[in-house]
């Protein structure tokens, strides 16, 4: 007897198979037929869950962005590592996450939905917000635990040193996607982040 699959479940079976249906087809030749094709359900029943590929897109759009930021703080900073090191091995994690990369292909590819549609700008704008506020909250534990000593006035460099890093991580995907290697992305990455730190940090501590 199969066991009873939950709405989330299902939800994320849905997004999966849309993944895959924009890697293989875009998103123009993305349909609720061929979503799901690639699922367990009928289209009827993708409908239950999406009245349409708008929703179902929006919904990727979201799951996308909240990948970045799905790490649980407290267990980041028991890593005990200092602050560079820590951002350095969260770059890590994502580069060797499979689905995490995927979905941000997927992302870049729906960002153009931004620019047009007030839904998409409204949500991007809330879910840079998430972004900012988690980098923000563990950057600053950091410097607590650590003694680090932040310039005056580093409330704004550090929201624009975290947003900064962001767009250039889109900008870096697409870049890899249309052939820089990925260790060179990372190299570049990188350099942007030591760029920040020293920014945000007092000369000491950011050459520490």
């Amino acid at each position: 007897m199969s066991r009873h699959r939950s709405r989330e479940e299902r939800v994320q079976e849905i997004l999966r198979a849309a993944l895959e249906e924009i890697e293989a087809r875009g998103v123009p030749g993305l349909t609720m037929e061929g979503v799901a094709a690639r699922t367990t359900l009928s289209k009827g029943g993708v409908y239950r869950y999406f009245p349409g590929k708008e929703a179902l897109v929006l919904a990727l759009f979201e799951d996308a962005a909240r990948r970045e930021v799905d790490f649980d703080l407290a267990a980041v900073v028991s890593w005990g590592l200092p602050l560079r090191d820590t951002l350095v091995a969260l770059l890590v994690r994502e580069r060797a996450d499979g689905a995490r990369q995927r979905a941000r292909r997927v992302w870049l590819q729906l960002l153009p939905e931004s620019l047009y549609k007030e839904t998409f700008r409204t949500t991007k704008a809330r879910l840079e917000a998430i972004y900012t506020a988690k980098y923000r909250a563990l950057i600053l534990e950091l410097v607590a635990r650590d003694g680090l000593r932040l310039r005056p006035g580093w409330e704004h460099p550090l929201d624009l040193a975290i947003q900064m890093g962001s767009t250039f991580k889109e900008g870096l995907t697409y870049r890899v996607l249309t052939g820089l290697s990925p260790d060179e992305a990372d190299a570049q990455f990188l350099r942007f982040m030591d760029m920040g730190l020293r920014a945000i940090l007092e000369d000491d501590d950011a050459n520490a």
